[in-house]
C-alpha cells in the first residue's frame, strides 16, 4: 500500500485524528515567531515609509530616527521570527513549511538590508559586538539550510529557490561586513571635513561676539548643510554597497513573489504535497502573513531608491559612467591595511615564532584585503549594470515627475538661500565630484521646513512678558546685599532659581486675578526652558547643576500644583490676609528649612554649597529674595498688585538679560556635538531659532545684544556689570551736579533702547 493510500484508509484517519486531538506546542510557537515576526515587520515598515517621505524634499517630519538598528533587542526577535528555517526534525515538508522557510531567508535578507543604515551611528566596539551576533545567527540559517538540502527535506521547486535566496543571503551578509569595514574610515574622513569648513567658518566669525538675525539664520543653514551631508546615515545611504544590498533585497523578495504564484501553478504540487500538513498547523499562515508583509514595502521602496540613484547619476553625467564608478577608494581597505601594520599583541620569547605569527597574521588579512576588494568591485559592476537597466524607467517617470514638482512647488518649496552658494559646505565622500542638486535643494528645503515648525510654536506669552522690562535692573534687585548669610558659604547664582523663586511669591499674592496668575507661570514656563539651556553653556556649569537641579524640583510643584516645597501657596494667601504677612511667613519658613539642615548635617557638608540638597537651595533662595523684598518696604506697606507688578518686572529683567545669549546658545548648539548627534543638535537648533526669531529682531532692533558684560552666559556677572554701571553713572553725576538725573536716564534709556 503505497503513502497516499494509506493516508485515505480509515486507521490513517484516526491517527490524523489523534494526532490532531494531542495538545501540541507548536501551534503556540507559530503564534510567537508569528509576533516576534510582526514586530520587525513593523517596524522594518515605519523603515520604509520613513525613508519613502524623506525622498520628497517638499516634506519635512518632526523625527528622523531609524526605527530597526542593528542592536541585540532586535538581533533577539529575528532569531526569534527565523525559527521555523531552522527546524530539522521534520522529514517531509508541507507546501506552507516550503513557503515559510523561503520566507525566513527572504525576511532575514530584507531585515539585514534594514540594518545597513544604522551601522553609521554605531561606533566600532558596537560595531564588532553587533554583526558577530549577526554573523552567528546568518551562519546558523545557512548551515540549517544546507543541512536540510543535503536530506532533501525541500520538494524540487523549492530547493532552487532556497539555494538562490542562500546565495542572495551570503551575499547581503558579506556587503554588510564590507561595509562595517570601511565605517570608521569614512566617519574619520567626514568629521575631518567637517571640521575643516567648520574652522574657516569660525575664523570668518572670528572677533564678532553678536550675530544679526540673518546672520544666525545662515550660519544655521551652513551648519545644517554640513551636518546633514555629513551625517552617518546619509553617508551610508551614498556608498556603492548601499546600492547593491537594495538590489539584492528586491531581486529576493521578487524570487519570493514568482515563487509563491508559481506553486500555486503546478498540479502536481498541488495533488501531493497539498495533503501534508505542518506541525505549527493553523498557526503557520500567520507566520507567513507577517512576514509576506513586508516584502511589498520592500520591493517598492527598493525600486524608488534605485531609479532617485540612477537619477542623480544621469544628472550629473548622462548616460555616461565616469571613472570614479569603476575605482576602488582607500577607505575600503584603509581598516584591514592598519591591522595588517599593526604588531602582534601577544609576546612570544622566540623571535622565530613571532615572525611566523606575523607573517601567517598578514596572510589572512591580504585575503581579506583581497575579497574587499573584489567584493567592492562586485557591488560597483552590479551598480552601474542597474543604471543601464534603470535609466528608460527614469526617462520615462522623470517627465511625470517634473510635472508633479512645477505643481506642488509652488506650495511647498520656499528656497531661502541658493543652493550654489553653499556647495561649499557639502561633505563629499571620496570619489564623489560632487553632491546632487536635487539633494541639496533637498536638505535646504528642509531646514527652511524646520524654521517654519518652530515659527508656529513661538512664545507669545514670553514675548509679551519681555516687553514689561523697562531695564535691566531686576537682575540685581531681585537680591540685596544688605540681606545677611545664613550660613557660612553662599552658592553660585544661576538663571533659573531667581525666576521660579520669583514666581513662587508672585502666586502667593492674594486677590490677583487667576488669569493673570496662570499667564505669568506660563510665561515663565516658556522663558525657564531657553534659560535652562543656556545655564548650561556657562562655564561653572558644573558647579552649578544642584542649583539648577533645585530649580527644576521646585518648579514642578509650582506650575503643576502652585505649591513651593510641598507649601500650598494659595492656601496660605487664605490663612494670612496681609501681603508682608505673607513674605515674612514664607522668610520665616525657608529660614527653618536652612537652620534644620545646618543643625542635623555634618559641618563639611554644610560649609560647601555643592552638597546641599535641593530643598535647601531652593530655601535659601526664597529667603534672600523675600528679605530683599522685606527690606524694600520696611518703611511702608506692601500692596498686592504694586508687589505683583515689581515681580514681573524683575522675572522679565533678569530673562531679557539671559535671553541676550540666545545666539550664543543657537550658534553653539549647531558646533559643539559628536558626529553622531550633529544633526539633531543642528535640528534643535533651528527650532529654536523659529521659536525666538521676533525676540531676538527685538533685541536686534532695540540694540540689546551690545549691552552686558564680557562674559553675559553667567547671571553673576551681569550682578557685577549692573553694578559698576551704576557706580559710573553715580560717579558721573557727582561731577555734574543738577545733570545727574539726566545721566541716570540716559543709561536706563541705554539698557532698555
Amino acid at each position: 500500500m503505497s503513502y497516499y493510500q494509506l493516508a485515505d484508509s480509515p486507521l490513517a484517519l484516526g491517527n490524523e485524528n489523534m494526532g490532531d486531538n494531542n495538545d501540541s506546542p507548536m501551534p503556540i510557537i507559530g503564534v510567537y515567531v508569528a509576533a516576534a515576526s510582526l514586530a520587525c515587520s513593523f517596524a522594518m515598515f515605519l523603515n520604509s515609509c520613513l525613508t519613502f517621505i524623506n525622498s520628497f524634499p517638499k516634506f519635512n517630519l518632526r523625527f528622523s530616527r531609524n526605527f530597526f538598528p542593528l542592536n541585540a533587542t532586535w538581533l533577539t526577535l529575528l532569531a526569534v521570527a527565523t525559527k521555523p528555517v531552522a527546524d530539522l526534525t521534520t522529514p517531509k515538508l508541507s507546501y506552507q513549511d516550503n513557503q515559510a522557510k523561503i520566507m525566513n531567508t527572504v525576511f532575514l535578507t530584507v531585515a539585514m538590508g534594514n540594518f545597513f543604515t544604522s551601522l553609521g551611528s554605531m561606533n566600532n566596539a558596537d560595531i564588532v559586538t553587533n554583526l558577530t551576533a549577526l554573523s552567528i545567527l546568518v551562519i546558523t540559517v545557512v548551515v540549517d539550510l544546507y543541512i536540510q538540502l543535503r536530506f532533501h527535506v525541500f520538494d524540487t521547486p523549492s530547493s532552487l529557490v532556497i539555494i538562490i535566496q542562500i546565495a542572495l543571503l551570503f551575499s547581503t551578509w558579506i556587503t554588510i561586513v564590507s561595509s562595517a569595514l570601511a565605517v570608521p574610515a569614512i566617519k574619520k574622513r567626514a568629521e575631518s571635513k567637517y571640521q575643516k569648513l567648520a574652522s574657516d567658518e569660525r575664523q570668518m566669525k572670528a572677533g564678532q561676539q553678536h550675530y544679526r538675525v540673518e546672520e544666525l539664520r545662515l550660519s544655521i543653514t551652513k551648519y545644517w548643510v554640513m551636518a546633514a551631508s555629513g551625517s552617518p546615515q546619509l553617508l551610508m545611504k551614498r556608498l556603492v554597497t548601499f546600492v547593491y544590498t537594495n538590489i539584492i533585497c528586491l531581486f529576493s523578495a521578487l524570487i519570493a513573489f514568482l515563487a509563491l504564484f508559481s506553486y500555486g501553478m503546478v498540479n502536481d504540487y498541488n495533488s501531493i504535497y497539498i495533503q501534508i500538513h505542518s506541525e505549527y498547523k493553523w498557526s503557520v499562515d500567520l507566520i507567513l502573513l507577517s512576514q509576506y508583509y513586508v516584502t511589498l514595502p520592500t520591493v517598492v521602496i527598493a525600486t524608488i531608491f534605485m531609479i532617485s540613484v540612477v537619477g542623480y547619476k544621469y544628472e550629473n553625467n548622462g548616460i555616461r559612467i565616469s571613472r570614479e564608478e569603476v575605482t576602488i577608494e582607500s577607505y575600503w581597505t584603509e581598516k584591514l591595511v592598519e591591522w595588517r601594520q599593526r604588531s602582534i599583541p601577544i609576546k612570544f620569547k622566540r623571535c622565530t615564532l613571532r615572525k611566523l605569527i606575523h607573517s601567517i597574521k598578514s596572510l589572512i588579512l591580504n585575503f581579506c584585503i583581497l575579497i574587499q576588494i573584489v567584493n567592492v568591485m562586485w557591488c560597483k559592476f552590479c551598480s552601474v549594470i542597474s543604471f543601464y537597466l534603470v535609466l528608460p524607467l527614469l526617462l520615462l517617470v522623470n517627465p511625470l515627475g517634473k510635472l508633479i514638482n512645477h505643481y506642488l512647488g509652488q506650495l511647498f518649496r520656499k528656497k531661502k538661500v541658493s543652493e550654489v552658494d553653499l556647495n561649499c559646505f557639502v561633505i563629499l565622500l571620496e570619489g564623489e565630484k560632487q553632491f546632487p542638486k536635487k539633494l541639496l535643494r533637498g536638505i535646504i528645503n528642509r531646514v527652511d521646513k524646520l524654521v517654519e515648525m518652530g515659527k508656529k510654536q513661538r512664545p507669545h506669552n514670553l514675548f509679551n512678558l519681555l516687553n514689561q522690562s523697562f531695564s535691566f535692573g531686576g537682575v540685581v534687585q531681585f537680591d540685596s546685599n544688605r540681606v545677611p548669610s545664613l550660613l557660612s558659604g553662599e552658592p553660585l547664582n544661576c538663571w533659573t532659581l531667581p525666576v521660579v523663586t520669583l514666581t513662587s511669591i508672585a502666586i502667593a499674592i492674594p486677590n490677583i486675578a487667576s488669569r493673570h496668575v496662570d499667564w505669568l507661570v506660563s510665561s515663565a514656563n516658556e522663558g525657564l526652558r531657553y534659560a535652562s539651556l543656556i545655564d548650561v553653556l556657562d562655564g561653572k556649569c558644573g558647579l552649578k547643576s544642584s542649583i539648577k537641579n533645585a530649580a527644576d524640583v521646585v518648579w514642578v510643584g509650582v506650575e503643576l500644583h502652585r505649591k513651593w516645597l510641598d507649601m500650598d501657596l494659595k492656601r496660605k494667601t487664605g490663612e494670612i490676609s496681609s501681603v508682608k504677612d505673607i513674605i515674612q511667613d514664607l522668610t520665616n519658613v525657608s529660614e527653618r528649612i536652612v537652620m534644620e539642615f545646618s543643625s542635623k548635617e555634618n559641618r563639611m557638608i554644610v560649609e560647601n554649597p555643592l552638597y546641599w540638597p535641593a530643598n535647601v537651595l531652593a530655601a535659601n533662595s526664597m529667603y534672600r529674595i523675600t528679605r530683599t523684598i522685606l527690606l524694600y518696604y520696611e518703611d511702608g506697606e506692601c500692596q498686592g498688585e504694586e508687589l505683583f507688578r515689581m515681580l514681573i518686572c524683575m522675572i522679565a529683567d533678569i530673562l531679557a538679560a539671559c535671553l541676550t545669549n540666545l545666539p550664543h546658545m543657537i550658534y553653539t548648539k549647531c558646533i559643539s556635538n559628536a558626529i553622531e548627534e550633529r544633526l539633531k543638535s543642528v535640528r534643535a537648533a533651528a527650532i529654536i531659532f523659529g521659536e525666538t526669531e521676533d525676540i531676538l529682531k527685538i533685541f536686534e532692533e532695540r540694540k540689546l545684544s551690545n549691552v552686558g558684560p564680557s562674559q553675559p552666559l553667567c547671571i553673576d556677572e551681569w550682578r557685577g556689570w549692573i553694578e559698576q554701571q551704576a557706580a559710573l553713572v553715580s560717579s558721573s553725576a557727582t561731577s555734574n551736579g543738577a545733570s545727574s538725573v539726566e545721566s541716570n536716564e540716559h543709561v536706563v534709556i541705554k539698557m532698555q533702547a
